[in-house]
C-alpha cells in the first residue's frame, strides 16, 4: 500500500514538474533577474 502511494505520489511530482517546465513556469525567475546586474561584467566565474 505504502509503495503503491509513494510511486503515485513521484509520478505526480513528476508529471507537475514536466507541465511546469513546458509552459515556461520559473521558481527561481526573480531571484536569477535581481542577481545578474549585481556582478558588472556578465559573467561569474566560481572556482
Amino acid at each position: 500500500m505504502f509503495r503503491k502511494f509513494n510511486l503515485l505520489a513521484a509520478s505526480l511530482a513528476l508529471a507537475l514538474f514536466v507541465y511546469a517546465q513546458h509552459q515556461g513556469w520559473n521558481m527561481f525567475d526573480d531571484t536569477a533577474s535581481s542577481q545578474r546586474g549585481a556582478s558588472g561584467g556578465g559573467r561569474v566565474y566560481h572556482k
